[in-house]
């Protein structure tokens, strides 16, 4: 008889000694039964409840290529912890020839694959409720539940009984000399007000995290930091933006895992907040409770944040204006003023020229205006119109003569297939498949020429240039009756233009301005519609200098 051994442990407290016990008994166990061992499968420090282990996998396919007649492991729960994985194992191996033994339960069978899973199923609920009573138990002493959060440290002390007392935590404001950074970052809770304070200062997560890591400082794994590290998970409450034990709060029981019966890996589900477990440690604070309400103040503003929502933008040209030295963007850096992000975040621009914010929305709308209603731009409008109108019509064309060859081609085998089927000749179904396929094909060939049909409209409206005016003429009432901050006017602006790029004069001081408009746009002009999304650009202005620069960003 051939034998695969398979042994596992589930803790990361567990020693590796222990699959090497396992192995070692389950060996001696073939050997006085004159077995030979073809194989030796483990996984180590993975739950018996984990449905796809590397090891499992590997036993499993060797039983289905015929290497091996029986599985040898200590125990039933060694295979599995779960009922229906366990069951479907043991399928796995029946259906191909084999059996199961165990040293603890000798040759295994249905029954004690229904009754040991059920049991296997039940302790592993106990145990994890023993768990959760020990940490609530451990919570409610003021002692942290789990791992060493970030900014804290471990604290060694032994009780009356001298049993080492878990969960005990103090600030680690301990300098650590070899990130090299000075005071103001040289230890995790130094780390961990700084990343508040710049995040209050209106710094996203992720710049905050590429400052940190440029500037050498290891993140709680100790590799780089990324957002998530920063900016947390609001369910769960971790990350150094999420974490109430930085105020001086223990929260427990805020999700409860559970494991998905798909995957069988284990996801956080919500509990409701009269469940949660709160606890003051108000020596464990590392950041004062005004600037944790500010924290939590400024991740509501971004709790309902959908991609819609972001669609209104603050001003008329919020995004789409560039610096032409760099290509990065502009924005507001104070007082009205925008200015080069690349220049002074990163330092990576030599653009440093501002300009004021208002005044460049005007001038935008106003050569909107003068460029869509010159001859040149009208002309331009009138022309592409007909090229994209000429162009559609030659597709039209084309596919109605594809359509019609193809159509005929069509109706020439169906009649070939009615004749068949008629005279007797052929398999007779697999005639009438062919037969019904071709139909489908004809019906749908059909409704492709009648869509093409009615797509087919005139080349060009008679009132072409009054109804383009009219369309750009509106545009710009709009925004004189509701200012450039009006929702519709400045949607509709927004819609014409692709992209505003200033260029730092060469010879004098100011930026040229050019305008790129969406070519799209201008036509649903021409055809009296209202803008509508980009699809290619045109220029469309370059303006001189707009006023004198300021410096120092």
């Amino acid at each position: 008889m051939r034998a695969v051994i398979y042994a596992r442990f589930s803790s990361q407290l567990q020693k590796d000694s222990s699959i090497e016990d396992q192995v070692r008994i389950c060996t001696e166990r073939a050997e006085r039964e004159g077995w030979q061992v073809t194989g030796v499968f483990s996984d180590y420090a993975i739950s018996g409840a984990v449905r796809d282990r590397p090891g499992l996998n590997a036993l499993l396919s060797h039983i289905e290529a015929g290497e091996a007649d029986i599985v040898l492991a200590e125990a039933i729960d060694r295979l599995s912890r779960d009922q229906e994985d366990l069951a479907s194992i043991f399928k796995r191996v029946a259906f191909h020839g084999g059996r199961i033994i165990t040293l603890s339960e000798g040759p295994v069978d249905e029954l004690q694959i229904g009754f040991k899973g059920t049991m296997a199923s039940l302790f592993r609920k106990d145990l994890a409720d023993k768990i959760r009573r020990g940490q609530s138990g451990r919570v409610a002493a003021g002692r942290a539940p789990g791992n060493v959060v970030y900014g804290y440290r471990k604290v060694s002390r032994l009780d009356e009984k001298g049993e080492p007392i878990r969960g005990l935590r103090e600030i680690d404001d301990e300098p650590r000399p070899e990130w090299g950074v000075g005071h103001d970052s040289d230890s995790p809770a130094k780390v961990v007000r700084r990343i508040v304070r710049e995040y209050l200062a209106g710094e996203s997560p992720l710049a905050i995290a590429r400052r940190l890591n440029a500037q050498g400082i290891p993140s709680p794994s100790g590799r780089a930091w990324n957002v998530s590290a920063i900016n947390g998970d609001t369910v769960r409450g971790n990350g150094i933006l999420c974490n109430p034990i930085y105020a001086g709060e223990l929260v427990y029981n805020r999700t409860t895992m559970v494991r998905d019966p798909r995957t069988r890996r284990r996801v956080p589900r919500a509990n409701p907040p009269e469940q949660w477990q709160r606890v003051p440690v108000p020596e464990l604070a590392i950041i004062d409770a005004e600037s944790w309400a500010a924290v939590r103040e400024r991740k509501a503003e971004w709790k309902d944040w959908t991609f819609t929502s972001q669609k209104r933008p603050k001003r008329l040209l919020s995004g789409l204006i560039q610096c032409g030295s760099c290509g990065g963007n502009m924005a507001i850096i104070g007082a009205g003023k925008l200015g080069c992000t690349s220049a002074r975040r990163a330092g990576t621009c030599s653009n440093h020229r501002t300009i004021n914010a208002d005044r460049l929305e005007r001038k935008v709308v106003a050569a909107l205006e003068g460029e869509l209603l010159s001859e040149e731009r009208v002309a331009l409008a009138y022309r592409t119109y007909r090229e994209d109108r000429a162009r559609l019509d030659r597709e039209s064309r084309q596919i109605h003569r594809r359509s019609i060859a193809r159509a005929r081609e069509i109706d020439s085998q169906i009649d070939r297939l009615v004749s068949a089927i008629a005279n007797g000749a052929g398999d007779v179904p697999q005639v009438v498949e062919k037969l019904q396929a071709l139909r489908d094909e004809r019906t749908g060939l059909q409704n492709v020429m009648d869509e093409n049909d009615a797509g087919r409209v005139v080349m060009l409206h008679p009132n072409f240039a009054r109804a383009y005016q009219a369309a750009v003429r509106d545009i710009t009432e709009v925004l004189s009756n509701e200012t450039v901050d009006g929702m519709e006017g400045r949607q509709a602006i927004r819609a014409l233009v692709d992209r505003v790029i200033l260029t730092p004069k060469a010879d004098a001081r100011g930026m040229d301005i050019d305008i790129e408009g969406r070519l799209a746009a201008m036509l649903d002009l021409s055809r009296g519609n209202r803008p509508r999304a980009k699809q290619g650009t045109v220029p469309m202005v370059a303006e001189e200098g707009l006023e004198p620069p300021t410096r120092g960003l």
